[in-house]
């Protein structure tokens, strides 16, 4: 297994920024790593072992990568779903060069004894492996290196473990003028493109404060707009037509952005109409657990504001969609609220194929 270098010549990685002055915000987490490289680079002596954290799509593989690009080193990233034994981590550690930097993602997935393995490795630079022809244990030095972790669940990794990361940073959501921000720098960084305000602020509304959702959903929208035209595509042909016509091929609705797994989670819990929990949930819409604890749920827990009519009256209201409790999940009334909306869309050739009654069939 041969963990994957940085390569920014395809288009999905153009996206991504390069340096600390292409991320938008997270000011003090930059402004924290900024001045340990400027350490590295007058002592070289290798950065400090980090770990991000934070919910997915909150930007910690970009901020790993961007460490990576201001120190000039290589940067090799692996997914610890991929190190199923301590030989996978070590074929990693066998590319890297003095000072690089080894991104591991979602690092809390690795199994507890490779969790304790990496104690030394993090420690002394030194790994231990089993010599099968020898029937004996030895010792391989490798080069001093920055291991940075990301995880979206910090409880899962042991405390030895943990404390063995001598910078902890907590990525923060993004609001919505950073997110705005974002589509239009990647729009003139990868498209050459200046977006209009009001659709890149339109993008940024949908994105579910994740800057990952936000680059999809911009990246979507220019596929159908250069799909339209033989020629080059201009800020006046990238209107809120073409946008709601994305919506629909990627099934994502115009309200708040979710997505068709994220409606039928709800809808499941609205036809329940009691609590259910995580592993419950994921068997009844066909999603892994993982999937709802690291993609789906972190949105519906936070803050959401819906506009809705009353009494001929546009009323704002804000509110979680899920509560969870002791004994499960529960929908509350603000996911009603919003399965009502869908409703409506839905009327008007929105959401063809999904069932959205709150009743059980």
């Amino acid at each position: 297994m041969n963990a994957t270098t940085t390569n920014m010549n395809n288009k999905i990685n153009d996206f991504r920024p390069k340096t600390f002055d292409q991320v938008v915000g997270q000011d003090d987490i930059k402004e924290n790593l900024k001045l340990k490289i400027t350490a590295f680079r007058k002592t070289n002596n290798s950065v400090v072992h980090m770990l991000f954290l934070g919910f997915s799509g909150a930007g910690k593989t970009t901020m790993a990568n961007v460490v990576a690009n201001e120190m000039g080193v290589n940067f090799h990233q692996i997914m610890a779903t991929r190190i199923k034994s301590w030989n996978d981590f070590y074929n990693v550690l066998k590319d890297v060069e003095e000072n690089d930097v080894i991104f591991i993602d979602e690092i809390h997935a690795l199994a507890p004894k490779i969790q304790e393995q990496l104690y030394g490795v993090m420690e002394d630079f030194v790994c231990t492996l089993e010599d099968k022809n020898l029937a004996k244990m030895r010792q391989v030095r490798v080069p001093r290196f920055t291991l940075i972790g990301a995880t979206t669940h910090s409880g899962d990794l042991n405390p030895p473990l943990m404390s063995r990361f001598q910078y902890k940073a907590q990525l923060v959501p993004y609001n919505f003028d950073e997110l705005t921000k974002m589509v239009q720098t990647a729009g003139e960084r990868v498209y050459d493109i200046d977006i209009p305000y009001d659709i890149a602020n339109r993008i940024a509304r949908l994105s579910r404060k994740t800057a990952r959702l936000c680059y999809n959903l911009l990246r979507s929208y220019m596929d159908v707009a250069e799909a339209q035209t033989f020629g080059k595509v201009t800020p006046d042909m990238l209107t809120s037509e073409l946008l709601y016509k994305t919506l629909k091929l990627e099934q994502i609705d115009p309200i708040i952005g979710l997505d068709y797994a994220s409606r039928k989670y709800i809808v499941t819990l609205l036809r329940e109409n009691a609590p259910i929990g995580s592993r419950s949930l994921g068997a009844m819409i066909n999603e892994q657990e993982s999937t709802i604890l690291g993609m789906i749920e972190p949105f519906l827990l936070s803050d959401i504001e819906l506009e809705l009519k009353e009494q001929g009256n546009l009323v704002r209201k804000s509110g979680a969609f899920v509560r969870i409790t002791k004994k499960g999940r529960i929908a509350t009334e603000n996911a009603y609220n919003y399965i009502k909306l869908c409703h409506s869309l839905q009327k008007v050739g929105w959401f063809n194929n999904e069932s959205l009654s709150v009743k059980p069939e």
